[in-house]
């Protein structure tokens, strides 16, 4: 019985370590939760992708304070015509205006959820203000 207590208290001891490691790594940058959309971070190398794959870029302009963002992220993002037409015909973005401050400024991004669609050439064709269902972005793709 001796022995068991210190053995027990080094696997809660790896157990704490191993939960801090997880709750420290935070969220993953390059794609939404729950969603099968592959989100780049990086506007430049998107456009070049877009160009070789004659797709369109669809950028995400957000901030993890936004909570309207946050729900496009769990509900619209999430719905599989979403993933399907944005896959087809899009190369999508992910833009955090708090981090790239100077990109939201060159996009007039002024308030969020923002949806900017450009061209292979980096012309915009298109901006989605605000919230979106999965039915009103589709519409709108």
């Amino acid at each position: 019985m001796n022995k068991a207590i210190p053995i027990i208290g080094i696997i809660l001891f790896l157990l704490v370590i191993v939960y801090a490691a997880i709750a420290l790594s935070g969220p993953d940058t390059t794609s939404t939760n729950s969603s099968n959309i592959f989100w780049s971070t990086d506007l430049n190398s998107a456009l070049q992708q877009a160009k070789t794959t004659n797709k369109m870029v669809f950028i995400d302009f957000y901030a993890d304070w936004c909570g309207y963002c946050r729900q496009m992220d769990q509900d619209t993002y999430t719905d599989p015509l979403v993933q399907e037409r944005l896959a087809q015909s899009y190369i999508a973005v992910k833009i955090d205006t708090d981090k790239n401050p100077d990109l939201s400024a060159k996009y007039g991004i002024i308030g969020l959820p923002t949806m900017v669609i450009l061209d292979s050439n980096g012309q915009e064709i298109k901006r989605i203000s605000g919230y979106q269902s999965a039915d009103q972005l589709l519409s709108q793709l």
